[in-house]
């Protein structure tokens, strides 16, 4: 039987969120851009239609905007509480990543950004 891998992502996407270590961040918030993609493999007869049913960006979305509204000191926690979530609302997916970057972050720098990175595989 041949496999199709259908990959579905949202990107780019610009929240506000009051993410941070520092208290100026914590006070004042900052942007943050996300990419997020869930993979999927499926047998390569199986429906576009079905695929989408399965898993979509609005589906997504909804669950990446839950989480940037949660502050959180580390951007770390809060891709992994995104890829943890992905897990256990949508089915059948085996790969799912998230990058999360945050604009003129503060601390030691305050212009260009800081991104983290985390990819989950699912059995």
């Amino acid at each position: 039987m041949r496999k199709m891998r259908y990959k579905t992502s949202i990107n780019q996407v610009e929240f506000f969120s009051f993410h941070g270590l520092y208290p100026e961040e914590k006070l004042t918030g900052g942007k943050f851009i996300v990419d997020a993609t869930v993979e999927l493999e499926v047998d390569d007869k199986a429906s576009l239609k079905r695929m989408v049913e399965v898993v979509n960006y609005e589906q997504l979305f909804s669950i990446v905007k839950n989480e940037m509204d949660q502050p959180k000191e580390l951007i770390e926690t809060v891709a992994k509480n995104i890829l943890d979530t992905i897990g256990s609302r949508i089915h059948h997916i085996k790969v799912a990543e998230v990058k999360i970057t945050k604009l003129n972050p503060g601390g030691l720098f305050k212009s260009g950004s800081a991104s983290v990175f985390l990819s989950k595989i699912f059995e």
